[in-house]
């Protein structure tokens, strides 16, 4: 006798062939998405990135980065308000309307990275947006993401991580709205339970919500104080995205995605040691423009791109070697982008450039036994 799981497996089943028989191919592709999501596999084997050679389903394998963001949001509400949630609930909305559509016409499944791709991306993103008046820039980021993505030919295919092209869009379309606001968050130490009873900082300290910078924001302005290290290993009193503002639970939840094996050390840990070495060398070369080693591992969005946007597995190398060279080149790009450029923060442009070259790397870094010419024999 059936238990109810298996009944319930079944309905999805006998539901999914009938709309096989009735050549609602869209409706099908949408049906047997939502059956795996919910029982957590699929007996289809991989077409395209990412390929695991593990027991886990795809399902579990992009939850990991989810769980790991948990603890981000749940800071992110305490330190921004409610306004969070209405951020997550705008760009979740948006991307899976996107998302479907792009489902529906070409008939290919929903992907789990979708709840990946929109919790990147909201995390990204400054808690200003929170405003109403500020939810349609949130939705056109999103779209945008979802759109460049289902171009290049939908999940696996995609050659920029999804999140930070959005992001990236936003930075250069709305440069203002996504570089000059920020709230000064709620402190632990003086302001009680914080964002958890306030819709945003603004809607309980008016105008002096409004911080000056981030960070990396007042080390490129002589005229403001630099944050000390409290600041900035603890996040309290640090204005930064949603997301980047906690070095400590991104440590936490880097750790937990390094030993679940579902992010490579070589990509992440490459990138944070290289942003930190290089960037103290030119530190004493040129200390005006390069800030010291500490500061810019721990200072912007560093951390949360090297763990959660850089290990993406479609969009970086495969080699060993390629990680090695990836992880090199981002945090290069990362420290020279934010010392000669106008943007404070570099790293998203730093990860864009290095999805162009990972097709490169894979191929010029692949073992010869797979690579090589076929050697003939008679």
């Amino acid at each position: 006798m059936m238990g109810f799981p298996e009944r319930v497996y079944e309905f999805f089943e006998r539901v999914h062939h009938r709309l096989k028989e009735q050549k609602r191919e869209g409706l099908a592709i949408l049906w047997e998405g939502l059956k795996d999501a919910i029982f957590g596999g699929s007996d289809k084997a991989a077409r395209q990135a990412p390929y695991i050679r593990d027991a886990i389903g795809m399902q579990r394998y992009m939850g990991t980065p989810l769980i790991a963001c948990i603890p981000l949001v749940i800071a992110a509400i305490y330190c921004y308000g409610w306004s969070t949630l209405a951020i997550l609930l705008v760009t979740y909305v948006v991307g899976g309307i996107v998302e479907l559509t792009f489902c529906a016409i070409r008939r290919h499944e929903i992907t789990e990275g979708l709840l990946v791709t929109c919790m990147l991306y909201a995390l990204a993103l400054p808690p200003t947006l929170g405003r109403v008046e500020n939810w349609w820039i949130i939705a056109v980021g999103i779209a945008v993401a979802i759109v460049i993505k289902e171009i290049f030919g939908g999940s696996g295919y995609n050659i920029f991580n999804p999140a930070i092209t959005g992001r990236a869009f936003l930075l250069l379309t709305f440069p203002r709205e996504m570089t000059v606001y920020w709230y000064t968050p709620f402190n632990p130490l003086t302001d009680g339970l914080g964002g958890f009873v306030h819709w945003s900082p603004e809607t309980a300290k008016g105008i002096d919500a409004i911080a000056k910078a981030t960070p990396l924001g007042a080390f490129n302005d002589p005229n403001l104080p630099v944050p000390d290290l409290f600041t900035l290993v603890t996040g309290i009193g640090r204005a930064d995205s949603l997301g980047a503002g906690f070095p400590l639970l991104l440590l936490l939840g880097g750790a937990y995605m390094l030993y679940t094996r579902v992010i490579d050390w070589r990509v992440s840990i490459v990138m944070i040691v290289t942003t930190g070495l290089f960037s103290q060398f030119l530190h004493f070369i040129a200390p005006t423009r390069f800030p010291d080693g500490l500061f810019a591992v721990l200072s912007g969005g560093l951390l949360f791109a090297a763990f959660l946007n850089a290990t993406d597995p479609v969009t970086s190398p495969m080699t060993r070697r390629g990680k090695w060279i990836f992880g090199i080149m981002l945090g290069v790009l990362t420290v020279l982008g934010r010392g000669l450029t106008g943007y404070a923060e570099w790293v998203t442009f730093s990860i864009l450039i290095g999805n162009l070259f990972t097709p490169l790397l894979d191929r010029f870094t692949i073992p010869k036994a797979y690579a090589g010419p076929a050697i003939s024999r008679r």
